[in-house]
């Protein structure tokens, strides 16, 4: 039986869209290989053990990382280079007859493609040096020189995979990258079926506006939360974690906002009971993230609800193929009051069509075949 060592910077026990895609690609992988995940924790958590057995095919090795701060570019790119040299020596040390690299930590990408040796295939989920602020001369320096790396580094690589259409086509004419596809996102089968059967209570007088998802920069949850201090009588659920939620959680206290839960992080069993007492779902990604598609987004059209999205780009892309969703500029308080005032008013429905949507495109274990065919090829 033939050898992956599979890199990646997010897996279980951490819950969230990277370490769902990546368990989906292992364990079909699983099926027919031998694999060998070499990853980091969950900032801040701590695993006992470094390597642990998941079946027969499939073993573990976890590198213990630390809580940063990752809202400093050069902090967090100098933690990530550590952590990534951490799980390379790892991978230099188990023989392997291919190696699988996925990002959203952008410098996997040069340390892979640069260092290590043999096929490779990386998987890139997010082209987060497009996203850097680019006004000044420093600024401008630093972002082309990155992305002049990232260029040569991909190019290393046997097979490139993105999640959708904008990462593709610049991908492949700006930066000359033949050898890609696309292996979108979405949410597995066992999860689409809880989603579509939740017992939704849409029809209650009590209008309830829900966010799942990162408390992070790109989602600017100030612009919710300024919402929910002009609607006082609308009840908000902010559900997550991330480096703003501190500041997000202050200002609702120093302002006295008495109509915002902030729960955390919540298990699966707990957020089915936050969904079935939803009326309407939200998200949001700044306007700089133009190929970034938020996976909770997947989620919210299996549920069927009503959903804004504030957003452009790729995500937006996704939203207009939906019923029943409505997109707006980001950052907007003005005009998501509005939206949302519109939509307490509106007659409510369960989108059907958005579920057949969802189960016909976007369920991972479907997509998770395209992984084991460009596997097949290369080895």
């Amino acid at each position: 039986m033939k050898t992956i060592n599979f890199l990646t910077s997010h897996f279980i026990p951490e819950n969230t869209a990277c370490s769902n895609r990546v368990l989906a690609f292992v364990r079909k992988l699983g099926e027919k290989y031998k694999i060998n995940v070499i990853c980091l924790t969950e900032k801040g958590s701590y695993q006992k053990h470094n390597h642990v057995k998941y079946n027969n095919n499939i073993d573990i090795y976890y590198v213990n990382q630390q809580n940063y701060d990752g809202r400093n570019f050069f902090k967090r790119a100098f933690f990530e280079i550590i952590y990534i040299h951490k799980l390379t020596k790892i991978t230099t040390g188990l023989s392997s007859d291919l190696i699988i690299a996925t990002s959203p930590y952008m410098f996997m990408i040069p340390m892979v493609g640069f260092r290590m040796k043999g096929p490779r295939i990386i998987d890139i989920r997010d082209l987060v040096w497009e996203y850097l602020d680019d006004r000044g001369i420093v600024k401008k320096i630093i972002k082309y020189t990155l992305k002049t790396i990232m260029k040569q580094s991909i190019k290393k690589f046997d097979h490139v995979s993105v999640t959708n259409d904008y990462e593709y086509n610049l991908l492949k004419k700006k930066y000359g990258i033949k050898n890609i596809n696309i292996i979108p996102n979405g949410i597995e089968r066992n999860k689409f079926k809880h989603l579509t059967s939740l017992h939704l209570n849409n029809q209650n007088e009590q209008i309830t506006v829900t966010y799942v998802g990162n408390l992070g920069l790109a989602q600017n949850l100030m612009t919710l939360v300024k919402a929910a201090e002009q609607l006082p009588s609308i009840k908000f659920f902010i559900i997550g974690s991330g480096i703003e939620a501190v500041s997000i959680k202050n200002y609702i206290d120093r302002m006295g906002i008495q109509n915002i839960e902030m729960t955390g992080k919540l298990t699966w069993q707990e957020l089915k009971d936050y969904y079935m007492k939803t009326s309407i779902l939200y998200a949001q990604l700044d306007r700089k993230f133009i190929s970034a598609m938020p996976s909770k987004l997947y989620e919210y059209a299996a549920i069927g609800l009503p959903i804004i999205y504030g957003g452009v780009g790729q995500a937006v892309t996704f939203v207009n193929q939906l019923e029943n969703a409505t997109i707006i500029e980001p950052n907007d308080v003005d005009r998501l009051v509005y939206t949302i005032k519109r939509l307490a008013k509106s007659p409510k429905y369960i989108s059907d069509a958005n579920r057949k949507l969802i189960e016909k495109y976007y369920i991972r274990e479907n997509s998770s075949d395209e992984i084991v065919s460009i596997v097949d090829k290369i080895i």
